[in-house]
């Protein structure tokens, strides 16, 4: 894949040399980062985009202006310092009946399957980093090729492999992974900065997709916060539903260009464009965006599945004669594993362990997935 232009966020942005020899501090939330003086020269100008409104930043030298250019985007994070455990925030942030709903994901999930749960965070070997970069990049296709779409973060790919196993050893980034026994099935890549996890780009296999396994990692890795003092677990920019749901504080971003009295034309003229260009980003009418998705949903394929739930008896014997003259086959085999989001949804709504079914191959059209009372009959057409 083909490096595009790198996206910066602040977590890499405040590590930078040239940022820490601009700024003497930075401050959030009763937060203070102090930055030690550095050698790296001054530059005359500086642009920095997608600047959280909850940070101050102290600047070093009182010779250079500051214009806050105020973006058309919104941030959206989960501030933990009144939160005495990932259980308590759920009673502050949900009623109680959609805290059963994410409880019900992740006691169905740990009841359906071998789960585990991994944060690398210092430590990972190579081969596991490329075997987990593999399976998000794979993830993030499949998902988004389903809803018709393509994912900003697949234009950053190739730099995003190369820079990222560095600071997962060095504790400015990491990998959380949740597992179906050896299999990722969800996955999370952060990054550490101070007291905040940010979590840059996540995604996971859509088969699993009745579990909600977004909601599952959002609660796992706010417990983590919990345990190792974070105060703050971002999400960024873009308000999906999921995001809106669980953020407690939402913010603007902000633009800001910095100049010395050498650069005074070249800080006035960007001012002036990007003021203009997110002034014109504030009038463009959001129902375009929204009759855009909707295109894009409409021109989805739609899988020819016909399913019907049954309770098998001792006098189906429609049912059982179809069964004892038919295969049993393994739905993770590669042939089989269209299969396989039928049979995950089946284990979802019954709460069977996936080691406790069957699946039957009753012809080339037609399936049936066999728990202990239960069974679904899956018809192609």
């Amino acid at each position: 894949m083909a490096l595009h232009k790198n996206i910066t966020v602040f977590p890499k942005l405040f590590l930078e040399e040239r940022v820490k020899k601009l700024y003497s501090s930075f401050e959030y939330f009763n937060e203070e980062i102090i930055n030690e003086g550095l050698n790296t020269a001054y530059e005359d100008f500086y642009s920095f985009k997608l600047i959280p409104e909850y940070f101050k930043l102290n600047q070093r030298n009182s010779e250079y202006k500051t214009k806050k250019i105020p973006q058309h985007n919104w941030g959206y994070a989960i501030l933990l310092n009144k939160a005495r455990s990932v259980d308590h925030y759920l009673q502050l942030q949900f009623n109680s009946k959609k805290r059963s709903i994410v409880k019900r994901y992740i006691n169905r999930l740990e009841s359906c399957f071998d789960i585990h749960y991994k944060l690398y965070y210092g430590d990972l070997s190579k081969a596991d980093y490329h075997s987990i970069m593999e399976s998000l990049k794979n993830m993030i296709a499949v998902r988004f090729k389903e809803l018709n779409d393509t994912h900003k973060n697949l234009r950053e790919w190739d730099f995003l492999l190369s820079s990222t196993y560095d600071k997962i050893i060095n504790k400015t980034a990491s990998l959380f992974v949740i597992y179906n026994r050896e299999e990722p099935i969800e996955i999370s890549l952060n990054y550490h900065y101070h007291k905040i996890l940010f979590s840059y780009v996540s995604s996971y296999n859509i088969d699993y997709s009745k579990f909600g396994l977004g909601h599952v990692e959002i609660f796992k890795q706010i417990e983590w916060c919990l345990k190792n003092d974070y105060i703050l677990f971002e999400m960024g920019v873009g308000g999906t539903d999921y995001k809106r749901r669980w953020s407690n504080h939402i913010y603007r971003y902000y633009h800001y260009i910095v100049y010395s009295n050498k650069a005074i034309l070249s800080g006035t003229y960007n001012t002036l464009k990007y003021s203009l260009k997110e002034y014109l980003k504030s009038k463009t009418p959001e129902k375009i965006s929204q009759k855009l998705s909707n295109i894009k949903k409409r021109h989805r394929k739609i899988p020819e599945v016909l399913i019907t739930h049954k309770e098998t008896t001792n006098t189906d014997t429609n049912l059982n004669s179809k069964m004892s003259n038919a295969k049993v086959i393994d739905f993770n085999d590669k042939p089989n594993r269209f299969l396989r989001k039928h049979v995950f949804n089946f284990l979802y709504a019954t709460v069977y362990h996936n080691k406790t079914i069957k699946v039957y191959k009753i012809s080339d059209k037609e399936y049936v997935i066999k728990g202990k009372e239960k069974y679904q009959s899956i018809v192609l057409y």
